[in-house]
């Protein structure tokens, strides 16, 4: 997959939708105000092709592409990394709520479970955007899509499907991650404190939590509407605030909560617990404060022309290339979240490691072919009666 910003000395006045007949024009980047998916998926160095007829390719049938295949292996390691992603984190939702037996569920399991939904539907705005733009039309930005079909009778689906996959799955579902991140390093904080309810009853009023990071991005934040409202610049800045914000606030509830374990007396099993969870949430929020800077960064130079200078011209490209890096790690990391945050969570935090290797071993005796192993009465008997006998003894022991 070629990873590539885009070059803002292509020009600043830019529109969002062409006619079909301006061939020439076809190949535009992204309108300003810019944000995530704009950066990411803008292909600078992608130009239109054209077939020996002078018919777009990417208008042509695609069984008569050539090429096809050798996109599909050039880009098939991202697009497993988001099925392998999607998959994942579809395991750690159904682990966090499988608790049918009781009416309640532990907060930090229904946020974990918010947080896997999150990096399903962002894992699935990426597979959906490579395959489109990087291997099934090969084009370089999703307005180039539009523009190529803009005379297709079924023309009227892509604007609604770059609304759906540009915006909604990929810019606002990454916003609300950062705000479920920030739900969860606050309940984690929350939870060194006595009188703190660690469960929620099952009913639906509970779910308006759940649904409050999603409304946050989705309407509050949400940087088409704000642009309707403010204009560009301070849409821009108030979208960079939230996009700011939830990380290093979770970041101090994280290292206060990672304190407060190791001071607080509890039963081991319950500090392993709830250890495991802060050191593993700390790691995640480690890789997202790369992330958000490296964006940040980029952000401001691509909507303001923003950029830091030293005051010499090998300092200034030093600085520059510095940059550069992070904001290529940045996009890396990106990709990437929502399968190595599912992959922390599972492997770290003791509740999951638990889950997950029972279920390993299930099916590791369902391959095999093992079955269970005979039940032996007269020795859970007595079991039953020695830990009966012991109990009387307690009992009889504090005068009852």
């Amino acid at each position: 997959m070629n990873i590539s910003d885009y070059d803002n000395n292509n020009g600043t006045d830019l529109i969002g939708s062409l006619r079909t007949s301006d061939f020439e024009a076809l190949s535009i980047p992204p309108k300003r105000p810019l944000w995530i998916a704009d950066l990411v998926f803008y292909r600078f160095n992608r130009s239109v092709k054209y077939g020996s007829n002078g018919e777009l390719l990417i208008t042509a049938e695609i069984s008569q592409w050539n090429d096809v295949w050798p996109r599909l292996f050039e880009n098939l390691g991202f697009l497993l990394i988001y099925f392998i992603s999607i998959i994942l984190n579809f395991i750690l939702f159904f682990i966090s709520l499988s608790r049918a037996k009781r009416s309640d569920h532990r907060k930090v399991q229904c946020i974990l479970a918010n947080l896997a939904a999150s990096n399903i539907l962002l894992s699935s705005g990426f597979l959906i955007y490579t395959y489109l733009i990087d291997v099934y039309y090969d084009v370089d930005s999703f307005n180039t899509l539009l523009n190529s079909n803009n005379e297709s009778k079924f023309y009227s689906i892509w604007p609604a499907a770059k609304q759906v996959i540009h915006h909604v799955l990929i810019d606002n579902i990454s916003l609300s991650q950062s705000f479920i991140i920030l739900m969860l390093s606050f309940d984690r904080y929350l939870s060194l404190f006595e009188g703190y309810k660690q469960n929620i009853k099952r009913t639906l009023l509970k779910l308006i939590p759940a649904l409050l990071p999603y409304f946050f991005a989705c309407v509050i934040f949400d940087l088409q509407l704000l642009t309707q409202l403010f204009g560009d610049n301070v849409a821009v800045v108030l979208r960079l605030a939230a996009f700011m914000a939830p990380i290093p606030l979770s970041l101090v509830f994280t290292v206060c909560s990672i304190v407060g374990n190791f001071q607080k007396s509890s039963s081991p099993r319950r500090k392993r617990n709830d250890l495991s969870c802060s050191i593993a949430l700390l790691i995640i929020l480690f890789f997202q404060l790369i992330e958000k800077f490296g964006f940040f960064m980029q952000l401001l130079h691509e909507n303001f022309n923003f950029e830091i200078v030293i005051g010499n011209p090998d300092g200034d490209q030093t600085l520059k290339t510095f940059l550069g890096y992070c904001y290529t790690v940045s996009k890396i990391l990106f990709l990437i979240s929502p399968l190595y945050t599912c992959i922390l969570i599972l492997s770290m935090v003791r509740f999951y490691q638990r889950r997950m290797i029972g279920g390993g071993q299930r099916l590791w005796k369902l391959i095999t072919c093992k079955s269970r192993e005979p039940l032996d009465y007269s020795t859970e008997t007595m079991r039953s009666i020695i830990a009966e006998q012991a109990r009387q003894r307690q009992m009889k022991a504090f005068g009852y």
